[in-house]
């Protein structure tokens, strides 16, 4: 009878040399979070106490990368993964089809939902409408209120450079 092989687990990929225990919880608490929807490098390194130049610094280290390549294939088996990179590419070659049917459009948006909404935050950002902490600088949220009047204020209103500064500088932009 042949063997059935044990399913490899995040437990059985062996730790590097030099990496510590924080780093190991850390680094299978990312591969398991970061296939979560709404995931930021900067949440996770916020909840787990830890500066992301800190994360980042880690990284760099080869071994700690390649830990995390290897705990990734474990969650992820690259059968399932190749079966996935297929599926996207088929789905992917609906945005060149000249007539999608409305299934082939919704699946496409569905599947690629998340670039439309990164896509609508960058151009957010560029009006000056972000919400939530602004990233580089963890500014406190603008209100809709302070929103409104900063365009009203830049639309209507002929500054000097240095009134204009002034008022990004107020409204945190």
């Amino acid at each position: 009878m042949a063997e059935v092989a044990k399913e490899k687990t995040l437990h059985d990929v062996e730790v590097p040399v030099g990496i510590n225990p924080r780093q190991v919880a850390l680094a299978k608490a990312y591969i398991s979070e970061r296939l979560q929807d709404g995931f930021t490098i900067n949440d996770f390194c916020s909840r787990n106490s830890l500066s992301t130049k800190t994360w980042y610094g880690w990284l760099e280290v080869p071994e700690y990368e390649r830990y995390i390549n290897e705990l990734s294939d474990v969650l992820i088996p690259e059968d399932e993964l190749q079966a996935v990179k297929k599926m996207k590419k088929k789905i992917m070659g609906y945005a060149d089809k000249a007539s999608p049917s409305t299934q082939e459009m919704k699946i496409f948006t569905e599947t690629f939902n998340y670039i439309f909404e990164a896509e609508a935050r960058i151009q957010a950002e560029k009006l000056g409408l972000n919400k939530g902490v602004a990233s580089a600088s963890h500014r406190p949220e603008t209100t809709l209120e302070e929103k409104k009047s900063y365009l009203l204020t830049k639309l209507t209103k002929s500054l000097t450079p240095e009134e204009e500064r002034e008022l990004d500088k107020k409204f945190g932009f």
